[in-house]
């Protein structure tokens, strides 16, 4: 059992070196750009990026899985994806009073019509505890 734990810990820091994000680190950034429905937004990086070991995550610091056509955009750092999400919100999420789950499955966000991506996303469980300096004060 001690051996599965230890494996299991060192498998995390290999993984958390690769991509260098943790849940925490990102939604502290999430928040501090101005995103709307942080945790959720937190939600859809972790499914869109799994869990930061995607590919997408790794190569190209794109955390939501954001598109040009059909080839996966690039960014040159994960904030630089977080970024554009903020300005990607601010043009498509236009009534705050609408629920954010429903806004994502209402404008198709996986761009698959017949998935229900809300529901995935909700299903996702932040692990870290959220805790962001300016909380604090």
């Amino acid at each position: 059992m001690k051996i599965l734990i230890i494996v299991t810990l060192l498998l995390f820091i290999c993984i958390k070196a690769l991509c260098g994000l943790d849940e925490n680190e990102v939604y502290c950034y999430i928040k501090k750009a101005g995103i709307k429905n942080p945790e959720i937004v937190l939600k859809q990086a972790i499914y869109e990026s799994g869990h930061f070991k995607s590919a997408n995550c790794v190569k190209k610091n794109n955390l939501f899985g954001f598109r040009s056509r059909i080839i996966y955009k690039s960014f040159e750092t994960w904030q630089d994806c977080v970024d554009y999400y903020k300005r990607w919100q601010d043009k498509h999420y236009t009534n705050d009073k609408e629920d954010y789950y429903h806004f994502l499955q209402r404008i198709n966000y996986s761009g698959y019509k017949d998935f229900s991506y809300s529901s995935q996303v909700q299903k996702v469980k932040i692990q870290a505890p959220l805790n962001c300096a300016e909380d604090e004060k």
